[in-house]
């Protein structure tokens, strides 16, 4: 049986994950919708526009199995999606952040000196080409590092 601050805990994560999920899924939408898409469409700009509303589908799905009562799987579940928004980076031509609900990133940007920052983001996914190829920046998820030391010790409660 689980007692009861264990149970506001996940219930904690449960919220965190479906209304950053939803929120997400709305940033994304809005922006699928006012973003003209001009030339010919090809593979990538598909996979890019496909990828967050599944990022943010796996996320409110994470969400959904906790309020299930599938606690070790959503924890689990929790977790990799954590784990997916611990680092942002724009490297070499790759442009990549993932943040389900809310973001502080300590910001690096090592491109020709050592510049350092901090962002503040609510939910987002991108994944791009950038044609800069200069172009060396780091970011690291405060938020998601702290979700993650929560989500894993509320696990190891569970797994006990």
């Amino acid at each position: 049986m689980i007692d009861k601050r264990l149970l506001k805990k996940i219930n904690f994560i449960e919220i965190y994950q479906i209304i950053g999920g939803f929120i997400g899924l709305l940033f994304m939408s809005y922006m699928f919708i006012t973003t003209k898409l001009t030339g010919i469409i090809k593979w990538v700009d598909y996979f890019s526009i496909v990828i967050p509303f599944l990022f943010f589908g796996f996320c409110i799905y994470s969400g959904i199995q906790l309020n299930k009562k599938n606690y070790f799987q959503g924890l689990k579940l929790v977790l990799i999606s954590l784990l997916m928004q611990l680092v942002a980076f724009d490297v070499f031509g790759l442009f990549y952040s993932a943040i389900n609900g809310i973001g502080i990133n300590l910001t690096l940007n090592l491109t020709n000196d050592v510049i350092a920052g901090f962002d503040f983001y609510p939910s987002q996914f991108l994944l791009a080409l950038n044609s800069n190829n200069d172009i060396f920046i780091i970011k690291i998820n405060f938020v998601a590092i702290a979700m993650l030391f929560y989500t894993s010790k509320v696990l190891n409660k569970i797994k006990k």
